[in-house]
């Protein structure tokens, strides 16, 4: 592997594993909808 791939795989994974983080956070902080609201099927 050479440095410009290796730079470019370096890019492509903080872009998809950062992405994922984000959003994660985000919905742990702002989710759809509140727990206490969730119906239950059982």
């Amino acid at each position: 592997m050479n440095g410009t791939a290796l730079t470019v795989m370096i890019v492509a994974m903080v872009a998809i594993w950062g992405g994922l983080v984000l959003s994660v956070i985000h919905l742990i902080k702002n989710p759809d909808i509140d727990m206490d609201k969730v119906p239950s099927d059982h």
